[in-house]
């Protein structure tokens, strides 16, 4: 049987920290966090292995949404630099992994927002077994940005999107950040984008590929 305690501190130990990971309250807590379960059956056995892992689909159009790798995960949110009593917004959250982890940081609140209400009951159902508390899982549009909850400090984008979601930039606190992935395979990047004194000014931070989240596509361009 997998001893999922030795194979999580062998992550940490072996490929996050390895990837200048270096925030010590984050390498606590993904060193206690039991990312299986937050994995269908399937995928347990995965569960602390350096890749995207499908936690789920959205039923009205089959996308598949992942949580994603531990080491593309951990370097976002050290790039985002997580602060204690912080209001989080996590889009595309599948099964709110990355929810509980900014949580057990300290956030003073998590939004975990995804499309499909039977991965939100499977998100609080992985929630509610782990203990963590602060986190509220809602179904609804990725692009609104559950904004009747904003404005947040931190907004966290669990795959890639190809043009700036400027709809989730204006729900940013003043000196709130934002980070997803820009760019599809070998052109993706980490992007964080700032708030300061109202303008949002935005940095590559590594080069990183991850799942498009299908809301944040390019728009199809008009042929004559």
């Amino acid at each position: 049987m997998l001893d999922f305690a030795d194979a999580r501190r062998r992550m940490v130990d072996n490929q996050i920290r390895t990837a200048d990971v270096t925030h010590r309250p984050l390498l606590t807590v993904m060193d206690e966090l039991p990312r299986e379960v937050f994995l269908p059956e399937a995928s347990k056995p995965f569960a602390y292995s350096d890749r995207h892992l499908e936690v789920g689909r959205i039923e009205a159009t089959g996308e598949a949404r992942y949580a994603l790798a531990p080491v593309l995960a951990a370097r976002m949110i050290q790039a985002v630099e997580p602060i204690e009593g912080s209001k989080v917004l996590h889009v595309a959250c599948g099964t709110s992994y990355a929810s509980a982890i900014f949580a057990k940081l300290g956030a003073a609140s998590v939004v975990a927002l995804d499309e499909d209400a039977k991965l939100i009951v499977s998100a609080q159902a992985a929630l509610a077994a782990v203990g963590v508390t602060g986190v509220t899982a809602l179904a609804g549009p990725l692009a609104d940005g559950s904004k009747g909850k904003g404005p947040y400090d931190v907004i966290f984008i669990e795959g890639a999107y190809e043009d700036e979601p400027a709809s989730l930039t204006a729900l940013l606190a003043e000196s709130g950040r934002m980070i997803g992935v820009q760019g599809l395979g070998r052109a993706g990047q980490v992007m964080l984008q700032v708030k300061t004194a109202g303008a949002i000014t935005g940095r590559a931070v590594f080069d990183a590929s991850a799942p498009l989240v299908a809301a944040f596509a390019k728009a199809p361009a008009f042929a004559f």
